[in-house]
């Protein structure tokens, strides 16, 4: 046979070459082996194929497990997420953050005080264009401030009854670590901004600074909630309290463009302790609301630049003399006292109201029936042909400011036709300056207590503010007329600088605050009278705290929010008072040796304890951790619950005749009635459900009980307060998953997929058979008697604890650094009382005032001394003579042992 030479195909590589055949069969051979090796990559081309497409569809699963897991976000927020994180988010989103609050509040600051220049406008149209005589022009006057008022309370108790108020008392609260509930909602913000708008824009004597801060932290709160879509930081509560202290900033500095006044007032008013490294926060956003807040101006109302807010021109060569100090040292002293009495006179009209027996049923008849009579009364004040014309009641609040701080005396002659417009203000043919001034004065004092008192956001800052102002003007127009002169090197005395320092003073010893002076230079862009005003300021402060408590303070105390006062630091008996003197020894505690019924009866009698200390002996008390209420009630129903008491029941019999469920069409309908959340879509899963099989007793034990599937945790942490009455005689297990898997074979009817659902059903003959009455309680009686197992209980190890000898001092500095609740007080580990937040507040208003607790009896003595432990009891031999029987009749006494 001839040699052929067979090339085979280049795909099989250079080794492959060329092969010579000699046979057919050789021939066929190498045929198959090329068709083996065409089969093995094609084998190898599929594999990798449906290997990619495995990782590919592993991916795509884990993706979107992981989209299931998360929280679920639209369209648009994924597209403003994908354009935030490619621009503001490596900017750093504080800083993001901080800008959009500074912006947010000055918008909102501009937009209030729009409507109230709106509102006030209107007020005098109506009341100079529209009405005619003298009774239908005081209808106009007081018609807009009674609807605006009466609309303001309606809206503010049908919506948000925790906007009413300036707010800040509990956003303090909110520093330290408390939420109240309601009070940084939406809804309260809404109804803060409108109703911030009618309660200035009705004239009475109210400010928007504590309203503008409430609603600054409110925004914080809402904008934190959004960032933590972006970033999980802010989902921290800490965080959260970080931007609050910013919150406080933004609100003054949108209110008197004051951003450096507004860092340090929220340094002052927030907390006892401030974090530095929020401070760059409240610088950051301070500007951005106050340059904001100036630049809508420019851009909205055709201001010509960024102009202070009260105007001055102070600037002299020698603006004051240096015994000219004494005098601003005295108009200090005046403004502390006057703080102080505007305080006590707030605190017992408050009082009064809440108090007063024909007012309260007022109030309970009609809630608008006082809110009437008081707009009308402060309304009918301001009437302009009334007790309107000794007060400018025809000039707003910022116009009034204003002249009060203007440069030039009102008593003196030959006054420019400006400098008359002004006057004419503030004099009647009847009366002079200091009248009107003095009218004035008490009118915004008075009026401010009145108003505030209304259920509507409301603020106290500027009213003070005014009068602060008019005391000082009174005394600059007295000294001007006293030394016409000046004083030394001064040729002339300037009133308006007095009617400044007067309003930063009166405003200090209101709130208790120094920032106020930082406030009024930034107001007034003049530092001229700096050292005059401090002097003032840190006398009028010094004043008023050691005379009434801050207006902040004063609403706090009459509304008992969870927060501690201040200290006063010229008060010796902080250092003598220590925490043995105050706190509670009645301590209800837990201890290892205590049995399961004493555990109950703890949680019953005492509702309100949260968390309870754990001792390790009544008589040792040495405290080993705290376990909360919760886990308690846990532990507790583990060992009485229903599903505990089910595992000692006696193995159940049930008969072929009672559980006879032949009939699988009837019972899947009464599935279908019954268990609606069932899906019975596929006949197969119908079968699969129940299958019983013929002629079988079912006896299923201890293990088949335990089998069926019963979270007793869950179960107890909704039921276990409405319980631990006995159980009934028929009861049923709780549902299964609908979908829980069980393999597909014949079992006992409790362990099929979807038994316990009909155990649910009332079905004639099926019974869950339970303990009876008197057994249960018997049952339950003797497991009440075990001793408490705490394995399984999570313990807190390390409470916070303080030491018999910690003085008031540092127990007051420890609760407010630390945000802390309670404490426990141990001595060398021995449990010996708790201190809370209410015991730390009677003892600082008693040291405060000068009353400090009753000194324990008990001496300090270093006690290392190790109590002696029970040694066996010794045993007293007695001799009995024998008897007959005894030992056979032998002579042998008996020796009993007798326990001394």
């Amino acid at each position: 046979m001839p040699r052929v030479k067979v090339r085979l195909p280049r795909k099989f590589g250079r080794r492959h070459g060329q092969y010579t055949v000699t046979s057919k069969s050789n021939w066929e051979a190498y045929q198959a082996r090329y068709n083996y090796t065409k089969s093995i990559e094609k084998i190898h081309s599929e594999l990798k194929k449906k290997k990619l497409e495995e990782i590919k569809k592993l991916k795509e699963e884990e993706k979107k497990r992981q989209k299931e897991l998360e929280i679920y976000q639209g369209k648009y927020t994924r597209l403003f997420w994908k354009i935030w994180h490619n621009t503001f988010g490596h900017l750093g989103e504080d800083w993001v953050f901080l800008a959009f609050l500074g912006i947010i509040v000055a918008v909102i600051s501009y937009t209030v005080d729009k409507a109230v220049w709106l509102c006030n406008n209107g007020q005098k149209w109506l009341y100079a264009d529209v009405a005619s005589g003298m009774f239908a022009k005081w209808v106009a006057w007081v018609a807009l401030p009674f609807c605006l008022i009466i609309w303001n309370v309606g809206l503010t108790h049908l919506v948000a009854p925790q906007a009413a108020g300036s707010g800040i008392p509990q956003i303090k609260t909110s520093l330290r670590g408390v939420f109240m509930k309601e009070v940084l909602t939406f809804r309260t913000l809404l109804v803060k901004w409108l109703g911030t708008m009618a309660s200035i824009g009705s004239g009475l004597p109210l400010g928007k600074e504590g309203p503008l801060i409430h609603m600054s932290s409110i925004i914080v709160t809402k904008l934190s909630k959004v960032m933590s879509n972006f970033n999980s930081i802010y989902i921290n509560e800490s965080k959260k309290i970080e931007m609050l202290g910013a919150a406080w900033a933004v609100g003054v500095a949108c209110t008197f463009n004051a951003p450096i006044g507004g860092v340090l007032f929220s340094v002052e008013i927030t907390t006892a302790y401030y974090a530095v490294r929020n401070y760059w926060r409240g610088f950051f956003a301070a500007v951005w609301g106050a340059t904001t807040y100036r630049l809508l101006l420019v851009w909205i109302d055709g201001a010509k630049t960024i102009t202070a807010v009260f105007p001055t021109n102070y600037y002299f060569e020698i603006p004051y003399d240096s015994l000219e100090l004494l005098p601003f040292a005295i108009l200090g002293l005046i403004c502390g006292f006057s703080g102080a009495l505007s305080i006590w006179c707030k605190q017992h009209f408050d009082a009064f109201v809440n108090s007063n027996k024909i007012i309260m049923k007022v109030k309970s008849f009609n809630r608008f029936i006082y809110p009437a009579i008081v707009v009308l009364f402060l309304s009918s004040l301001t009437f302009p042909p009334g007790l309107g014309q000794f007060m400018a009641a025809d000039l707003a609040g910022g116009p009034q400011v204003t002249s009060l701080f203007s440069n030039f005396s009102w008593t003196k002659e030959n006054l420019t036709l400006p400098q008359q417009d002004i006057v004419s203000h503030w004099s009647t043919d009847w009366t002079s300056v200091y009248e009107n001034l003095v009218i004035y004065l008490f009118y915004e004092m008075i009026g401010s207590i009145i108003a505030n008192s209304l259920p509507i956001p409301t603020g106290a800052f500027i009213p003070n503010f005014r009068a602060g102002a008019a005391l000082g003007r009174i005394m600059g127009e007295l000294m001007h007329s006293w030394f016409p002169t000046g004083i030394g090197y001064r040729s002339k005395l300037i009133p308006g600088a007095y009617a400044a320092v007067g309003a930063a003073a009166f405003s200090g010893a209101v709130t208790h605050t120094m920032s106020v002076c930082v406030v009024l230079f930034e107001m007034t862009s003049s530092i001229t009278y700096l050292i005059p005003t401090l002097i003032a300021v840190l006398i009028a402060n010094g004043v008023a705290r050691l005379l009434a408590p801050s207006i902040y303070d004063l609403v706090i105390r009459s509304k008992k929010l969870p927060y501690l006062p201040d200290l006063l630091p010229n008060t010796s008996s902080i250092y003598e008072v220590y925490v043995e003197d105050f706190m509670k020894t009645e301590i209800k505690y837990l201890s290892l040796s205590m049995n399961y019924g004493q555990m109950k009866e703890l949680l019953i009698s005492h509702k309100k304890i949260e968390v309870f200390p754990l001792v390790d002996h009544p008589q040792t008390m040495t405290l080993l951790g705290s376990i909360t209420r919760q886990e308690l009630i846990v532990l507790l129903d583990q060992r009485v619950g229903t599903v505990q008491r089910r595992q000692y029941l006696p193995t159940p019999m049930i008969d072929r005749h009672e559980t006879s469920f032949e009939n699988i069409e009837f019972i899947q309908s009464m599935r279908k009635r019954s268990v609606p959340h069932i899906d019975d879509s596929s006949d197969s899963e119908k079968e699969d459900d129940i299958r019983v099989e013929d002629n079988i007793t079912t006896h299923p034990g201890m293990h088949e009980m335990k089998e069926i599937k019963v979270n007793s945790l869950e179960d107890t942490r909704d039921q276990i307060m409405k319980k631990w009455a006995p159980a009934k005689k028929t009861m049923t297990l709780p549902p299964l998953a609908p979908k829980s898997p069980l393999p597909e074979r014949r079992t006992p009817l409790p362990l099929r997929r979807g038994a316990t659902s009909l155990l649910n059903l009332d079905v004639p003959g099926l019974r869950v058979c339970d303990l009876p009455d008197h057994e249960q309680q018997a049952w339950e009686v003797d497991q009440l008697k075990q001793q408490v197992d705490f394995t399984n209980c999570r313990i807190d190890p390390a409470p916070f604890q303080l030491v018999e000898r910690t003085s008031l001092l540092k127990v007051h500095s420890l609760f407010s650094l630390l945000a802390i609740n309670f404490a426990y007080v141990t001595s060398i580990g021995k449990l010996v009382g708790v201190v809370g937040l209410k015991e730390l507040r009677c003892a600082i208003e008693d040291a405060n005032s000068g009353n400090p607790p009753k000194k324990s009896e008990k001496a300090f003595k270093f006690d290392v001394s190790v109590p002696p432990t029970p040694t066996p009891a010794t045993p007293v031999i007695a001799v009995v003579p024998p008897t007959d029987g005894d030992n056979d009749g032998r002579n042998m006494d008996r020796i009993d042992y007798i326990d001394a």
